[in-house]
C-alpha cells in the first residue's frame, strides 16, 4: 500500500508529511497528525525556550510501544535549511538547532516524540545558561507527593543563594528544577556549584541521595545534578515524551505544582489548552539570569556595578546634559560612577506625542531610539525607531513627569525592563532578543540612513492579542461595598465589549463575542480617539438618558438594529458613548499581569479628550457611590482592587460588582398559557439559572411586564423552535419550551425549592 503523502508550506519552507493517520500514542488513539499540530501550535512558546540549542531525539516510528531510536547526529536527509552544530570530541556530532517552526514540523513528522537539549545555546556551547535538579523517585515508590516536599525545600535553599527556581514535570515520574544563569561559567564550574548545594541539600535530607547506581540509592529520592555535565541533557519544556497517554515535559508554577498528583498528569491536549488560555509560566525566565553564587566578584559586580575605563560618558552624554536643565527636572544626572551589563528599558513617554524609547544598555549607557508607534507587536509590521543621545544608566529604573518646558516634557513610565542578548551581528543592524517579565520578544534593528532605523519583530507570539477573541474579566457578586484598599466606579448599565484596535482597524466584540461594529458606526473612530496603534479595551456602550444616566432599552435597541438606514437614524437619535475601564493588552505587549492602577494610567493615557469615549472614573468612598446610584436609579458600583491583575474570561475577587437590587442574570426556557388580560400572550415565564455547566430550574416570572413588552416577548418567542421539556422538575401548567435565552431578573432571595422569591422580569439579555 503506497503511504499516504501531503505538502505543506511552514513559513517559507515547503515539506512533504506523511502517515498523518498512524497511530503513535494507542491509549487514546493519538494519531502522528495531532504530534505535528501540537508541536506547530505550540511551536511560539517551544522556540522560546530551544530556538539555538543543540538538540538531541528520541524518535517512535512505529509508535510508543514500537522500536525507538535516540540520535544526537541529524540524519543524513535532513534539509539544508536545517541549522546544526558540530560537538563532541574531533566535533563529529552534528547536533540539530531549531530555529523556524518548520523545524519542528520536519522534527514531528519523523515521529519524533521527544526532544531533549543541551544546556547551552550554539552561540555559546561552551557555558550552559542554568543549572538543573533533576529529582527522581527511587524504582518501585512512585511518590510523587515525597518529590513534591523536597522540591519545595530545595527552592528554598537556592533561592537563600540568591536564586530564581523555576520547575517543570519530566512527563516521566519527578521534577526538573531549573535556575537561570548568566552566561559566563564552565560546564565544570556549574557542576561543582550544584554538586556543593545538592551535598549540603541532602545531609539536611536524608531521604536523598546522589548516587546514580539503583541500588546504592536504597528507596531514596535522586538529586541528579549529573546532568549538569557537558555531553548531557534534558527533555525539553513541552516535549512529549514516549509514554502512555502523551504526558508532557511541563512548565509550571509552584502554586499549579501543590495541585499536581503526579508527573504524567500534564498531557498533550491539557498542556496545550494551558499555554494557549494562561500563557507560559516560563515565559520570563531568561530575565532572571544571575552569576553563580560562588562567583563573590561577579556577585559584587552585579549589586554595585564599577567604573569602567571602557565607560565614555563625558563625550557620550554631552548631548543629553546640553538639552536639560537639572535644576527644574527629575531626570537623573550622569553620575560619577557608570555600569556595565546586558539589560534594557522601554518607556512609554507621553511628551509632545506619545511615543515610546527603546534603551539597550552598552559600555556604560543606554543606546537609545525613540519608536513612535511602539514595540511592533507581530512580524510584518514594520516600526521606525530613531536614534537619539544616549542615556544615562539611572534611566534603566526612571520612571517621572518631566516638567513642561523641558525637553522631552512629559510623562515617562517604565513600560518593560529585563535583559537583552544581541543574537545576529549584521553589516547595517543585528538581532537582539529582550527578556523580561513584561516582554519576551526578538527583534531586527536595520539603519536606513542616518540615524533612522527599521524595527521589526522576528518571532512570533503565541498569544496574539490582536487575533484572538479576549474574553472580558467577570466580576464576584456582593451586597455591600467590601470594604478596604479598593477603589470604586459606577456600574454601567449597557453592553460590555472588548474593543480590538489593531493598526488602525477596530472590531468591538460584544460579551459572547459577537462582532457589533457596524452597529456603532460612531465609536469606529479608531485614529479619531486613540493615541495608541494597538490594544484591547474593556468597557461598557451605553446609550442616556436626558439626566444622563443609561438607558439600557435605548441601547439594546442600537444593537439589535441591522439595516444601515435604521442605523443612521438611531445614531442621530440615540447616540452611544463608551465607558473603558481596562485595557488588558497594549502598544505590543500583554497587561494581564500588571496592577490595576498601572493599567488605569495607560488607559486614560491612550484615547482623546473630546470623542464618544470617556474613561470610567473612579473613587475611594465606595459607600458614598453605593448612596449615590441608590439616589440617582443607577444600576450599582464596582469595586477594583488597585493591585489586582487581569483575568479574560474568568471571575476574580480583584472586581465585585455591587448592584443597588439584587438581580441576577438568568435564562427563559419557556412560558405557561396566557389567561384573561393576558390570553393572547402568555401567563408566566419558566427559568433557569446557570450551576456550574448545568442548567437549575427557578422557578417562574410573572411580574415586570407592559403590555408592549408583552406583545414584543409573545412574538420573539414564537419565532423560537419548539423543543421537548428541557427540565426534569414536574410543572402542572401547560407551556410552550425553546432553547434558553438570557435574560435579568429580580428577586428578594431564593426559596427552600431554591426558587426565586417574588421575581420581578428587568428584560432580555441579547448581549449576553
Amino acid at each position: 500500500m503506497a503511504k499516504k503523502r501531503i505538502h505543506v508550506e511552514v513559513g517559507k519552507y515547503k515539506l512533504e508529511l506523511s502517515n498523518l493517520d498512524k497511530v503513535l500514542y494507542p491509549e487514546g488513539e493519538i494519531l502522528k497528525a495531532q504530534v505535528i499540530e501540537y508541536y506547530l501550535t505550540l511551536a511560539p512558546t517551544i522556540l522560546r525556550h530551544i530556538k539555538g540549542r543543540p538538540l538531541s531525539l528520541v524518535r517512535y516510528p512505529d509508535g510508543i510501544y514500537g522500536e525507538q531510536f535516540f540520535q544526537k547526529n541529524r540524519p543524513d536527509w535532513t534539509p539544508d535549511w536545517i541549522d546544526y552544530i558540530r560537538l563532541g570530541k574531533e566535533r563529529k556530532k552534528e547536533y540539530i538547532v531549531a530555529r523556524e517552526e518548520a523545524t519542528l514540523v520536519w522534527l514531528a513528522n519523523l515521529a519524533c516524540l521527544e526532544i531533549h537539549q543541551i544546556h547551552s545555546f550554539s552561540e555559546y556551547a561552551d557555558k550552559p545558561d542554568y543549572i538543573v535538579y533533576d529529582l527522581d523517585p527511587p524504582e518501585g515508590k512512585d511518590d510523587f507527593e515525597e518529590v513534591k516536599s523536597l522540591a519545595f525545600s530545595l527552592k528554598e535553599e537556592l533561592e537563600q543563594l540568591d536564586y530564581h527556581v523555576f520547575v517543570k514535570t519530566t512527563g516521566g515520574k519527578g521534577l526538573h528544577l531549573i535556575t537561570p544563569l548568566e552566561v559566563n561559567y564552565s560546564f565544570d564550574e556549574c557542576f561543582d556549584t550544584a554538586k556543593k548545594i545538592a551535598e549540603a541539600f541532602i545531609r539536611k535530607h536524608k531521604n536523598t541521595t546522589l548516587h546514580l547506581n539503583k541500588e546504592a540509592r536504597k528507596g531514596r529520592v535522586l538529586i541528579d545534578i549529573f546532568r549538569n555535565k557537558s555531553s548531557q541533557t534534558i527533555v525539553s519544556p513541552y516535549s512529549l515524551r514516549g509514554r502512555a497517554g502523551a504526558p508532557v515535559s511541563a512548565p509550571i508554577t509552584w502554586e499549579q505544582l501543590q495541585d499536581i498528583q503526579g508527573a504524567q498528569e500534564l498531557t498533550i491536549a491539557l498542556v496545550k489548552d494551558m499555554v494557549l488560555n494562561d500563557g507560559d509560566p516560563w515565559e520570563d525566565i531568561r530575565s532572571w539570569a544571575v552569576p553563580l553564587h560562588t562567583d563573590t566578584q561577579r556577585r559584587s559586580v552585579y549589586k554595585n556595578l564599577p567604573q569602567n575605563p571602557k565607560h565614555k560618558s563625558p563625550e557620550q552624554l554631552a548631548e543629553y546634559e546640553q538639552k536639560r536643565d537639572f535644576g527644574k527636572t527629575p531626570e537623573p544626572y550622569v553620575p560619577e560612577d557608570d555600569g556595565r551589563g546586558n539589560r534594557f528599558v522601554i518607556q512609554r513617554h507621553h511628551a509632545s506625542h506619545l511615543h515610546y524609547d527603546l534603551r539597550l544598555e552598552q559600555d556604560g549607557v543606554l543606546k537609545s531610539w525613540a519608536v513612535p508607534r511602539g514595540m511592533p507587536p507581530v512580524p510584518g509590521v514594520k516600526r521606525l525607531a530613531v536614534q537619539t543621545e544616549d542615556h544615562p544608566l539611572e534611566y534603566l529604573s526612571f520612571e517621572a513627569e518631566i516638567p513642561k518646558g523641558q525637553y522631552g516634557g512629559g510623562m515617562m513610565w517604565i513600560y518593560a525592563a529585563g535583559r537583552y542578548e544581541i543574537t545576529k551581528e549584521k553589516k547595517n543592524g543585528f538581532y537582539f532578543r529582550l527578556s523580561g517579565p513584561q516582554i519576551n520578544a526578538e527583534y531586527r534593528m536595520h539603519l536606513m540612513k542616518n540615524k533612522e532605523w527599521l524595527l521589526e519583530r522576528v518571532d512570533k507570539p503565541q498569544q496574539n492579542f490582536l487575533e484572538m477573541e479576549v474574553q472580558p474579566m467577570v466580576a464576584e457578586a456582593l451586597k455591600k461595598p467590601p470594604k478596604g484598599n479598593y477603589r470604586y466606579e459606577v456600574k454601567w448599565d449597557g453592553i460590555r465589549v472588548m474593543i480590538t484596535l489593531n493598526e488602525g482597524k477596530m472590531i468591538i466584540r460584544s460579551r459572547n463575542m459577537n462582532d457589533i461594529t457596524a452597529q456603532f458606526p460612531e465609536l469606529n473612530i479608531p485614529e479619531e480617539a486613540f493615541r495608541v496603534n494597538n490594544g484591547v479595551f474593556d468597557g461598557e456602550i451605553v446609550c442616556l438618558d436626558p439626566q444622563g444616566r443609561a438607558d439600557f432599552r435605548k441601547v439594546i435597541k442600537r444593537l439589535m438594529t441591522k439595516k444601515q438606514m435604521e442605523i443612521d437614524y438611531q445614531v442621530r437619535k440615540s447616540p452611544a458613548y463608551c465607558y473603558l475601564f481596562d485595557v488588558p493588552y497594549l502598544d505590543g505587549r500583554s497587561l494581564v499581569n500588571d496592577p490595576w492602577i498601572r493599567r488605569r494610567e495607560w488607559l486614560k493615557d491612550s484615547f482623546r479628550k473630546n470623542t464618544p469615549y470617556r474613561f470610567s472614573e473612579d473613587i475611594e468612598d465606595g459607600q458614598a457611590l453605593f448612596e449615590a446610584a441608590k439616589t440617582m436609579g443607577i444600576e450599582g458600583i464596582m469595586a477594583k482592587d488597585p493591585l489586582g491583575k487581569y483575568y479574560p474570561g474568568k471571575r476574580s475577587t480583584a472586581w465585585y460588582k455591587v448592584k443597588v437590587k439584587n438581580t441576577v442574570d438568568a435564562f427563559v426556557i419557556g412560558y405557561t398559557k396566557g389567561e384573561g388580560d393576558r390570553e393572547r400572550y402568555f401567563g408566566s415565564l419558566h427559568l433557569v439559572e446557570l450551576e456550574g455547566d448545568q442548567l437549575a430550574y427557578r422557578g417562574r416570572v410573572g411580574t415586570g411586564f407592559t403590555d408592549k413588552l408583552l406583545a414584543e416577548l409573545k412574538d420573539y418567542f414564537d419565532s423560537l423552535e419548539v423543543i421537548e421539556k428541557p427540565i426534569s422538575e414536574k410543572v402542572s401548567e401547560e407551556s410552550v419550551w425553546f432553547r434558553p435565552v438570557p435574560c435579568e431578573i429580580e428577586y428578594t432571595s431564593l426559596t427552600k425549592d431554591r426558587h426565586y422569591r417574588d421575581a420581578v422580569f428587568k428584560r432580555l439579555r441579547e448581549d449576553l
